[in-house]
């Protein structure tokens, strides 16, 4: 199951080393965006309920990656 400290990590890496992330930005933005909460936060992967500061910070640390 995709979980959100994977996906940041990996894209954390990849960026870190130059790699394209063209191929993956909408699926990952996609994947970050079904864990957003309105409440405020995100979950961990799509079965976690409980919003999390950690899972948040994941979050922003992979949109940031993506969004360059």
């Amino acid at each position: 199951m995709p979980d959100l400290l994977s996906t940041a990590t990996a894209l954390h890496a990849l960026g870190s080393a130059g790699a394209s992330l063209d191929r993956v930005r909408e699926p990952c933005i996609e994947f970050i965006d079904s864990l957003w909460s309105p409440r405020g936060g995100f979950r961990g992967h799509a079965l976690e309920d409980t919003l999390d500061s950690e899972y948040t910070f994941y979050a922003l640390l992979a949109l940031g990656h993506l969004s360059a």
